[in-house]
């Protein structure tokens, strides 16, 4: 038989149950970008997303859903726009690397911009985006609906890229790695 949790069970009880549940939708691993680098190093920013999809053909519209005190909701919010890299499961590691702000910005090493360690695309918008991503999109935003802990960003796809043989990849998963997200 099911297992359920009535209303009038102690607090603790139900969030441990909801986490768990809400551990168990399926969501992927992301790297989202918002800013504008040719203004400078230090004016946009990676950080990890796990809520993206789409929710519109026509136009072609994404839902990302970012953190209201992140640095990179803000460069979004200042630029009305976004990229998003999205991973093979072998670089399950990056996205530990972007969980915080990268402080240093854009740094260029060589010939090869980095962010927190890893080579970074700047796209013709400016925007940040990993250059070992399976494949990357670059949209405009129309709007954002507001919610207490998050912020629901809602924006139009302008271009998309891939590599060569993205067909073949597997794409990371929040199940590929140790990190949950149950609100």
């Amino acid at each position: 038989m099911p297992s359920e949790i009535s209303h009038d069970a102690p607090g603790d009880a139900i969030d441990r149950m909801t986490r768990r549940v809400l551990w168990s939708l399926p969501t992927g691993l992301y790297l989202a970008g918002g800013g504008d680098l040719r203004v400078g190093p230090t004016n946009a920013n990676l950080m990890t997303v796990n809520l993206v999809c789409q929710v519109a053909t026509t136009p072609r519209i994404l839902a990302v859903s970012c953190e209201q005190t992140s640095v990179t909701l803000g460069f979004i919010r200042a630029s009305q726009q976004l990229s998003l890299s999205i991973l093979d499961r072998e670089d399950r590691a990056v996205v530990r690397k972007f969980v915080k702000p990268v402080v240093d910005g854009l740094v260029t090493d060589g010939d090869q911009p980095t962010m927190a360690g890893q080579i970074i695309d700047v796209g013709e918008t400016g925007l940040p985006r990993l250059r070992n991503s399976v494949s990357w999109i670059e949209a405009s935003v129309v709007a954002i609906h507001e919610f207490d802990s998050h912020a629901l960003v809602l924006a139009e796809v302008d271009r998309v890229g891939e590599r060569a043989d993205a067909s073949e990849a597997q794409v990371l998963r929040m199940e590929d790695t140790r990190m949950n997200y149950g609100g």
